[in-house]
């Protein structure tokens, strides 16, 4: 299975619905629908929620713009990844600061702390060498 370019595309693009979905969502701000109560109205609030969505919306167009040369990318695709990764690390911070969030956030805590290292370890087994001048 980790050597079918397809089927990592595929996983990919399934996975990178959850960013782009979740970040249009959240440029909302304080208004996002998926909170379970109202946030106070807190500009600096508002604002940094609407950023970092829009981060999000971000990354998944990183990982879609990569998708078709995944096995060209490594770079892009690893730094993606990682900012993926930081994501989760920043999550368990706020778990253990705050305390545990609603289950759908805990569900993309899972697949941020993951799936990035799962889908770094499959793009190595279909990436192709890449050639480097010396000089």
């Amino acid at each position: 299975m980790f050597k079918s370019k397809k089927a990592l595309q595929a996983v990919i693009g399934i996975l990178a619905v959850a960013p782009l979905v979740s970040g249009l969502i959240g440029l909302s701000g304080i208004r996002n629908p998926l909170f379970s109560e109202a946030l106070p109205a807190d500009l600096v609030l508002d604002s940094n929620l609407r950023f970092l969505n829009a981060m999000s919306v971000a990354v998944a167009v990183s990982f879609y713009c990569v998708i078709p040369v995944i096995e060209k990318e490594t770079f892009a695709f690893r730094v993606v990844c990682g900012a993926v990764w930081l994501g989760g690390i920043g999550r368990l911070i706020s778990i253990y600061d705050l305390g545990v969030p609603p289950l759908f956030i805990t569900g993309f805590l899972a697949l941020e702390l993951l799936s990035p290292i799962l889908i770094i370890y499959w793009q190595k087994q279909i990436a192709l060498p890449v050639k480097r001048d010396v000089i």
